[in-house]
Parts: structure tokens; sequence; C-alpha cells
């Protein structure tokens, strides 16, 4: 598979670009804005043509809890919150408990800022090999346990979630009722997926813990990079581009007073 223009950025770009999302992502309160970034960071990744059907699907299976979210908003949020007269402004009453436009706007807001945060995430790990963090983290005189705990988060997480599918795979053409209609039934489908899942992951981590120790691993508190990555003039106009676009995005929020409910 050939590399995509986002595997070809420096990590430590990749990095500044995921602050600045994490900026932006905050800055407003009203959804239209978030709608815009989102977009916008659509239009940057869909084009590499990533794999990212787990986060789609990963996101599909958490409609219902984004509903309950908006729902909640709605029925939460006080109006006095709100700085603007139509964000007060009441929907339609549920009993006693009315549901302003406000409320759903900060619940449309919320769910914007799931779906842009596991876009970014998603997007960073899949473009960045643990080779290339380790060696940025190792630049910047990180201690080696933020290194393990970063190389494991990115590394083993992916593995369990493949040899989730398999014993999944295996236990329903065992005869398993893991379709099962009902909240006990499931629960009760789940144990002959967790219990082996589980064995898995001590004994991955008990392999993990035996291959560092006879690596010598923390024995010094640096390493030597088999190779060193530096940024490139592309990776400067990238950043550059990304900082005028989050000093931008200061000025619509703070200067104009837009994206605020």
């Amino acid at each position: 598979m050939n590399e995509s223009y986002i595997h070809r950025l420096n990590v430590v770009t990749k990095l500044f670009l995921f602050l600045c999302i994490i900026v932006a992502v905050f800055l407003f309160n009203h959804p239209l804005p978030n709608l815009v970034l989102a977009v916008v960071l659509l239009a940057f990744v869909l084009p590499a043509k990533l794999n990212l059907k787990g986060m789609f699907a990963t996101l599909s299976g958490l409609r219902v809890i984004i509903i309950l979210i908006v729902a909640m908003s709605m029925f939460t949020a006080q109006a006095s919150a709100f700085k603007n007269e139509s964000s007060k402004q009441v929907l339609f009453v549920l009993w006693k408990w009315p549901a302003t436009l406000g409320g759903l706007y900060q619940g449309l807001t919320f769910t914007l800022r799931i779906f842009i945060m596991v876009l970014a995430t998603c997007t960073f790990t899949i473009t960045t090999p643990i080779d290339d963090l380790l060696s940025f983290l190792n630049r910047v005189h990180a201690p080696y346990e933020l290194s393990i705990v970063v190389a494991i988060a990115i590394s083993f997480v992916p593995t369990l979630m493949n040899k989730k599918d398999m014993i999944f795979q295996a236990q329903r053409a065992r005869g398993a009722g893991i379709n099962d209609k009902g909240g006990i039934r499931q629960l009760i489908a789940y144990i002959p997926i967790m219990v082996p899942l589980v064995t898995n992951s001590i004994l991955m981590a008990d392999n993990l813990s035996i291959s560092m120790t006879n690596r010598g691993y923390g024995a010094n508190k640096s390493w030597t990079d088999m190779i060193d990555k530096h940024a490139e003039a592309k990776d400067y106009i990238v950043m550059f581009f990304g900082l005028v676009f989050t000093a931008g995005l200061f000025v619509v929020r703070y200067v104009f007073n837009v994206g605020a409910i």
C-alpha cells in the first residue's frame, strides 16, 4: 500500500496539527462553526483514502448515546446561561421541562466535537508509525515510562480489536448465541468472548514484559534512533497554514463574536 501525503508528513507536523484541532474544536459553542471545521478536516483526510471503516462503525454504534446527549442537553441547559436571545427560545415543553434552542445547539456541538476528535485521533494513529512517535518522545527527553505507555496504547489496542473479532467468529462458529435479544441474554452470550479476550490480554502483557526485560528496556535513559527524520519544507508550509487557520478562528470567535450561543 502506497503511503498517502499524510503519512509523509513529519510526526512533529502531525502533532502540531492535532494540537490546532484540539484548540479549534473548543473555541465555538455553536454547531455551525464546528460543522465547518468537520468539513475542512474531512476535506483534508478523505483524499488520503485511509481505512476509516472501523471509525465510522464505532460512531454508528454510538448513535443511541449521541441521541441521549442531544436530548439531555436540550432539557438540562438553563436558558439564563446563553448570551443570545435566540438561544433562549423554548422549542417545546415536555411535562414541566422546557427544551431550549440553545440546549439543542449545545448537544449538536458535543456530537460534532466527538466526531472531530475521533476522526483526528484515528487519522493520527493510522498515519504515524510507532517508531516515529517514540523517536519524537526521545528527542524531547520524555521519560521512558511515558514512551512505553504510548507504544502500548497505540500498538496493542488494534491488536486486541483483531483478537476480539477472531474470538467472535470462532465462538459464533461453535454455536454461541451472540445475537440473542435481551440485555441479560446478551451479557451471558458475551462471556465466552470476554474470558478468552482477557486471558489473551494477560498473556500478551506477560510476553511483553519478558521481551522488554530481555532487551534491557529502561536500562538507559535515552537510545539511538535507527532513522533520524527531520522536518522538510512541506512540513513547515503545512504548519504555517495550520497556524494561520487557527489564528483566523480566534479572530472570528473573539473579534467578530461568531460561534457563541
